[in-house]
């Protein structure tokens, strides 16, 4: 089954992406860029209401102890994800990062050799520990950000053996990553994710009416990654409940369609 990961920038939004049977639910702070971490307190409000799904104790920040004793009842157990920035800034947060946390990213914006981008992702799994899984990150716009070729990212990502890739954009104007890149390209990402058995997602400005034509496109992520399209108005204004829940219902009907074998890892 297709994943779906929501963007939440507060432990409101949180809650409410909670009771929508979301999948994954990633913390970050749309108003301050891409990819822009929130305040960690969030990190650990919600690390105390979700329980780890592989054993272990989640750890809680002493700022936050106590603080939502009687919400420990909650539909589902979505995997965490936190933005922890770009590649100039994340090391002021990751050390506060809960060890309950599934997944972490960091945007590659200056990153312009393959040299550096290994570097930084060595470093980073470093520093968020064993059982935080590091997300490798392309930006479809890569001349804006100044990085690597989305296809370079991914190529690098599946020599380093990675297991998840995502596609985001790095300038919120509004145009998606499907503007940017064009179907093809997005079929080669998809292509190098399969042969190297890495799970991909597709993020940057996608609109649940864009889905039915990327399946008609032979696109087929392994996961939907949205944020505006789920929100009143744009992706800096509050979660909209009513524009989620569709959200929900058609990826739950969808089905990742390999281009050649994939292996579990």
């Amino acid at each position: 089954m297709t994943d779906l990961l929501v963007s939440v920038r507060d432990d409101f939004e949180f809650r409410e992406a909670v009771a929508a049977g979301v999948g994954i639910i990633d913390f970050k702070e749309p108003s301050r860029g891409a990819l822009a971490a929130v305040d960690p307190a969030i990190w650990h409000s919600a690390a105390q209401r979700i329980a780890p799904l592989a054993g272990g104790t989640p750890s809680i920040h002493p700022s936050d102890a106590g603080a939502i004793a009687n919400d420990s009842a909650i539909p589902t157990r979505p995997l965490l994800s936190a933005a922890l920035g770009e590649a100039a800034d994340w090391q002021d947060v990751v050390s506060q990062l809960p060890r309950a946390f599934h997944f972490a990213k960091i945007g590659p914006s200056g990153i312009k050799t393959l040299a550096a981008m290994k570097q930084l992702w060595e470093s980073a799994s470093q520093c968020i520990g064993p059982t935080t899984e590091l997300v490798a990150v392309a930006y479809a716009d890569s001349e804006s950000a100044q990085c690597l070729a989305a296809e370079q990212v991914f190529q690098l990502a599946a020599e380093c053996g990675f297991r998840r890739c995502l596609v985001d954009t790095f300038s919120k104007d509004g145009r998606s990553s499907i503007e940017h890149l064009g179907y093809t390209r997005l079929r080669t990402l998809g292509r190098i994710a399969t042969q190297a058995s890495m799970k991909w997602s597709l993020a940057g400005s996608i609109r649940l009416t864009m889905v039915d034509r990327l399946v008609s496109e032979r696109v087929f992520p392994d996961c939907y990654a949205v944020r505006g399209d789920v929100c009143r108005t744009d992706r800096t204004s509050r979660l909209c409940p009513s524009r989620l829940q569709p959200w929900v219902d058609r990826v739950s009907t969808l089905h990742p369609r390999s281009l050649g074998p994939i292996e579990s890892r």
